[in-house]
This record gives C-alpha cells, sequence and structure tokens, in this order.
C-alpha cells in the first residue's frame, strides 16, 4: 500500500497527493464505481466571535470574502514571523485533513439488499478500509485489530485483504 502522500528527501509527506492514491485505488478495487468524490465547499461568510482582551465581553462579527482572505494572510504573515520565515520548525503542530467519500447506490438500501442482493455495510466497510490503508500507509489487511473480523473480510473482501490467510497460517 502506498505510503500517505509522498515523502521527500526531507522526510516531510505530501498529504496533497491522498486524492491521487485513493483515486487510484478506488479504480483498482470498486469495480462497481460506487464511490465518488465529495468536495466541501465553505460558507462565503463567516461567523467571527473575538474578545478583544481579557476584560472585554466577546464580540460577533461577519466576515465576508474580503475579510477572511484578510484574516488568512494575517494569520500567514504571524506563522512566517514565528518560524523565521521557515527557517524555525513548529514543533508539535497540528495538521488536520478531511476525506470525504460519497457511496452512490442505484436503488435505495432496501432496494440494495433485496433486488441488487447486495450488502451496502460490506462496501461501507471496504471503502473504509481503502481511506484508512492510504491514511494510515498500511495494507488494509493490517489494521484490523481482530481474528474475527480478519476472517470474514477477507471471506467478503478478498482482493483489498489479500495477505490474512497467509499470515494467519505462518502464526
Amino acid at each position: 500500500m502506498p505510503n500517505p502522500g509522498s515523502e521527500s528527501h526531507h522526510g516531510i509527506l505530501d498529504f496533497t497527493n491522498i486524492p491521487k492514491q485513493l483515486d487510484s485505488l478506488f479504480e483498482q478495487h470498486d469495480k462497481d464505481s460506487s464511490i465518488r468524490a465529495t468536495i466541501l465547499e465553505t460558507s462565503r461568510s463567516w461567523k467571527r466571535i473575538r474578545q478583544e482582551n481579557l476584560l472585554s465581553k466577546a464580540k460577533q462579527s461577519t466576515l465576508n470574502k474580503d475579510d477572511c482572505k484578510s484574516e488568512m494572510d494575517k494569520a500567514f504573515d504571524l506563522l512566517d514571523a514565528l518560524s523565521r520565515s521557515g527557517v524555525l520548525p513548529i514543533a508539535f503542530a497540528e495538521l488536520h485533513v478531511i476525506v470525504a467519500i460519497t457511496h452512490c447506490f442505484e436503488n435505495d438500501v432496501m432496494g440494495t439488499v433485496i433486488q441488487d442482493n447486495a450488502n451496502p455495510i460490506e462496501k461501507v466497510e471496504k471503502s473504509t478500509l481503502m481511506v484508512a490503508s492510504i491514511i494510515h500507509g498500511e495494507p488494509a489487511h493490517q489494521l484490523i485489530g481482530s481474528a474475527i473480523h480478519r476472517q470474514r473480510l477477507a471471506a467478503s473482501l478478498p482482493e483489498l485483504v489479500e495477505g490474512i490467510m497467509r499470515e494467519n497460517e505462518e502464526d
């Protein structure tokens, strides 16, 4: 399985490669093309609650598109100043990445189960394992903790959970 993003020669992960890796994995393992990329869009205006100093009361204001751009520029300027234009590392920082996908079925849940004779829960488990394997940089079978679940998923998703039976035989 690929690592999350691609690692540069400095050991820095490029999280912008995650969508490409997911698309590649979905093309390989999603035979009925039921998984679609989801685009999340933010609102044009944002609500900000700000307290000017410790003794003042918090005030609420609405930021329009230009105000949001200005505030983002201020935040990046502050980050640039604190890191001395990237010379100083920022230790203990967190980066939150949102990965959203949508399952598209031709029928509703009952129609999928009865008419299509398909288990929608298995499809969701499969896509969850694919996303987790890209995010964590581990093969899907190493992300499944319980032996019972490994055997169940190996029976229902053999192409994705490859290697489980071989590992169990080696133990």
